[in-house]
């Protein structure tokens, strides 16, 4: 048997962010009706699948969830890129701070847009 861990080091080469790094994802849809501690979280970019452009998503960790990582959407993005810029931008500093001070409880539901689409509303409990 090998001392060489390759099945770790190819799932960190793999990840986009350390905090994807053994973790499976959760789905929005797991989410919504609970409320979850925000821990953690850092932005990751990727291709839209529509238009090719990139397009960044913070990757959010919940104390509630340490096995798993959430991508989340516009409403969470915004809240994460103004953390993120009351630290001068520096993501790893203010996430650091984030889970020092205990991290931010947010409740998840369903709601609609004006125009009848489903939405995810998220709230600070």
């Amino acid at each position: 048997m090998s001392n060489h861990n390759f099945r770790s080091l190819a799932s960190k080469e793999l990840s986009l962010s350390p905090l994807m790094e053994n973790r499976t994802k959760v789905e929005t849809n797991d989410l919504v009706g609970g409320e979850y501690t925000v821990v953690a979280f850092d932005f990751i970019t990727t291709p839209d699948v529509k238009t090719g452009e990139p397009k960044t998503y913070p990757v959010i960790n919940f104390a509630e969830k340490p096995n798993e990582f959430y991508l989340g959407g516009a409403l969470i993005n915004k809240v994460c890129q103004t953390w993120a810029a009351e630290f001068g931008g520096d993501v790893e500093e203010c996430s650091n701070a984030l889970a020092e001070d205990g991290g931010v409880k947010f409740k998840f539901s369903m709601g609609k847009t004006r125009s009848g689409n489903n939405l995810v509303k998220i709230e600070v409990v």
